[in-house]
């Protein structure tokens, strides 16, 4: 076959047994039906491989019956390095850095299928490779991906059982079967911080005879390719710590190896954010989940064995209510970092995104009274600043807020403490509360045990005062960090959204609910920013917004945040002592 290969400065050239390979029908076709029939099988075979590891797209449609879209098309042309030619065929660009590929990416556009197909080409058309595979948590590696893995596994199985029959999937690797080929495998490892050594060693090149005196000087057959190479597998890539990259960075340094790296950009610091910048080192590829529309038909071109080229068609993955909505909630801001996250693929301009949206806190302020709120039992909220920020105390009665008020604590312990619950008992007199709720880790203790004892002795009044704890882990461990997290996000937001909200037009109130922030790490868990965070950006303390959101709490609360309980009758210094007694008068009641 007569052909020369093209020159680009940015890819390789394609070698002729490549081109052979590609260009089937004029190439490797005739060669393979030129030789003896028991012969053609593991030929047809060696030459698919040799076609499947130029044009990665060939691999998923042939080997995995999948249709690419044309992003990811060029994450793994970029990723296998592949010559030029390719890249006209498929209509990508061919101008970024090879082998290292970032994925900045919005929500829904196939992230994980991408590696999975990327790992099974490696895997196969890579003879003695080493895939290492890491994430921030086990789910989102042994979870996710493995289940794409087996999933083409299975249709690899299917069309190519010799292929498949080699490997066996297993809870955290992809082993040959065969123990002499050991070394050729996948392995999961979880990326953590406080254990980077976990990463340590990972090496795989086989390049001991590169020049091939070796080979010469025992009269052995040269290898025209070398065997082996790393392939590092950053998925979430936002939520790996800088200290896992650093570890990386070793296996990186061998000639050949590869790096494939999707995530979220849900950070404006660490390395992903960093490295993103840096395209002349990597083929950085900002994936916007605007392009794979669910409502639209795309096509790619194929060329099949035979030589002829046809369109294959796919739909996107991504409705497009989805980023519609997302754009609604950010005012119609697509420069808003939420919606530059979770839809542009491009990274955030500060650590968080708003809590609660600036224009559900105006309709809530503008709004009338809720005349369903009016038959609901008015509920307290305490809150204590630290130093000089401000205390605060709220009433809110179902979605309506009562009142609200700020003050700046007396300099003496014993006065902050009294004048709080003086103006809580005060409150609970004009609205008749039968809820007073306040944080009492720190600052906030002895008001809070004061009033426990106050009321403790005013039955009558059927008061309950509950000590919330802001600091404590979250109930729902899963979802957030702190009680904090879950008061701000999973019930003050909501609430705020509510078209029956109904607030105060107070001092500061609009700035208090709408300055926090959250962000969303690799975990999935939900963390809003903190108080001493607000502070070095120059927002006040938000007291009068926790007091408020504090009312939200009464009815979720676990084991920790309970009344206190009744003093004991004897001093403390004796309790144990008679608590001792009494076991011991039980345990002989038992004997008898």
């Amino acid at each position: 076959m007569a052909w020369a290969p093209k020159q680009h400065a940015m890819c390789r050239q394609m070698t002729d047994e490549e081109a052979r390979a590609w260009w089937w029908h004029v190439g490797a076709g005739p060669m393979i039906a030129a030789l003896p029939q028991n012969e053609q099988a593991a030929a047809h075979l060696s030459w698919l491989l040799i076609r499947w590891r130029v044009d990665p797209v060939a691999f998923a449609v042939e080997a995995l019956r999948i249709v690419l879209h044309r992003y990811q098309i060029a994450i793994l042309l970029d990723l296998a390095d592949s010559p030029v030619e390719l890249y006209e065929f498929y209509g990508v660009d061919p101008n970024r850095p090879k082998r290292q590929v970032l994925i900045p990416a919005g929500h829904g556009v196939g992230k994980t299928r991408v590696l999975a197909v990327a790992i099974w080409w490696h895997k196969l058309t890579v003879m003695y490779s080493y895939n290492l595979c890491t994430a921030p948590t086990a789910p989102q590696l042994t979870g996710r991906l493995w289940d794409e893995l087996r999933k083409m596994y299975r249709r690899l199985k299917e069309r190519w059982p010799d292929l498949a029959n080699r490997w066996e999937i297993q809870r955290d690797r992809i082993s040959h079967i065969d123990p002499e080929n050991a070394d050729w495998t996948t392995v999961a490892r979880t990326a953590r911080a406080d254990k980077p050594e976990g990463l340590q060693g990972a090496h795989a090149l086989d390049a001991d005879d590169e020049f091939g005196q070796l080979a010469d000087l025992f009269g052995e057959e040269r290898k025209t390719t070398h065997t082996g190479g790393i392939m590092v597998v950053i998925d979430e890539a936002s939520g790996v710590d800088d200290a896992i990259r650093k570890v990386l960075r070793g296996a990186l340094s061998e000639s050949g190896a590869r790096l494939i790296a999707p995530g979220n950009p849900t950070r404006p610091d660490g390395w992903f954010a960093g490295d993103m910048e840096k395209t002349d080192r990597y083929a950085v590829h900002h994936l916007d989940c605007r392009e794979s529309d669910l409502t639209r038909v795309y096509e790619i071109p194929y060329r099949d064995t035979a030589g002829n080229i046809q369109p294959l068609k796919l739909r996107g993955f991504v409705k497009p209510n989805y980023w519609a909505d997302l754009l609604s909630d950010c005012d119609g801001d697509e420069d808003h970092d939420e919606f530059r996250i979770r839809v542009r693929g491009v990274k955030p301009r500060s650590a968080y995104s708003q809590v609660n949206k600036t224009h559900h806190i105006e309709a809530a302020i503008a709004r009338e009274e809720d005349r369903d709120s009016l038959k609901e039992a008015p509920v307290i909220g305490l809150d204590f600043g630290l130093t000089s920020d401000r205390h605060a105390i709220v009433v809110r009665q179902g979605f309506n807020m009562l009142d609200g008020d700020e003050w700046l604590p007396k300099d003496n312990p014993d006065e902050i403490t009294l004048e709080a619950a003086e103006r809580a008992i005060e409150a609970q007199k004009t609205f008749k509360a039968r809820v007073i709720i306040g944080d009492s880790n720190g600052v906030g203790r002895g008001a809070m045990e004061y009033l426990s004892r106050y009321f403790r002795k005013r039955p009558h009044l059927k008061v309950r005062v509950i000590h919330f704890n802001s600091g404590a882990g979250a109930i729902d461990k899963k979802r957030f960090h702190r009680r904090r997290d879950e008061m701000w996000y999973s019930h003050g937001r909501p609430h705020l959204a509510n078209p029956r909200c109904s607030l105060l037009d107070l001092p500061g109130i609009k700035t208090q609910l709408t300055a926090p922030g959250y962000r969303e790490g690799a975990d999935r868990k939900i963390r809003v920013e903190t108080k001493d965070e607000m502070k070095k950006r120059g927002v006040a303390s938000g007291n009068l917004a926790d007091a408020y959101l504090q009312t939200l709490m009464t009815k979720v609360r676990d084991e920790a945040e309970t009344e206190q309980p009744e003093a004991p009758e004897h001093p403390d210094v004796f309790l144990r002592h008679f608590q001792q007694l009494a076991r011991q008068q039980q345990a002989r009641r038992v004997i008898q």
